[in-house]
């Protein structure tokens, strides 16, 4: 008795049974995906945010004191006092902003 197939025969039906395996593996995929896509009812909508502005204070003028006339050497130290005061109150100022604007930053990211 002649055997009908040939050795390559009996791998056929396999490679065939793989081939449509996969194909309806891909097939349930994309229609699940196309599901999960239609879902979706919402709609994004952004809306711009406030601008919150600074505070008048941190944007008003730094005032420097006056120079005494006649100018003493005691005046020149009440006067260097005076300024250093008020160059650490214009310091504060602008740190302040420099916080407001990074967290205008954190936020709008």
């Amino acid at each position: 008795m002649q055997k009908l197939r040939t050795h390559w025969s009996h791998r056929e039906p396999r490679l065939t049974s793989k081939l449509l395996l996969r194909m309806m593996i891909v097939l349930i995929g994309l229609c699940l995906l196309a599901q999960l896509s239609g879902c979706t009812k919402e709609r994004i909508v952004y809306v711009p945010a406030p601008v919150v502005p600074l505070p008048a204070d941190l944007t008003a003028d730094c005032l420097y004191p006056e120079i005494p006339n006649p100018l003493t050497w005691a005046g020149s130290l009440l006067l260097n006092e005076r300024l250093l005061t008020a160059l650490g109150d214009c310091n504060k100022d602008k740190a302040s902003i420099r916080k407001a604007e990074k967290e205008k930053n954190e936020i709008s990211f």
